[in-house]
């Protein structure tokens, strides 16, 4: 396989586990935190504890800078958006 082959199937699988965030986050309309996040779907590492959540934290951040998602400050969880596009 050449370096085209090998992107487009990393961005193919990080589409899956955006796509599976969202969803998962419709299911829990009170929202859930990147460590439940991280638990539920599988993404925690074998890192030290403060960096167990690494992936899932990215991809959230990256969902909620997009709109697919939301960061809810008060509760401190990321929330499903209804108004997403």
């Amino acid at each position: 396989m050449n370096d085209i082959d090998q992107s487009e199937r990393a961005q193919l699988g990080l589409k899956y586990i955006e796509d599976s965030i969202v969803a998962l986050l419709t299911r829990h309309q009170h929202g859930l935190t990147s460590s439940a996040v991280a638990d539920v779907l599988g993404l925690q590492t074998n890192l030290d504890p403060g960096h167990r959540d690494m992936i899932a934290a990215g991809i959230l951040a990256l969902l909620a800078r997009d709109g697919r998602i939301l960061w809810d400050d008060a509760s401190q969880l990321y929330i499903d958006n209804p108004n997403r596009s």
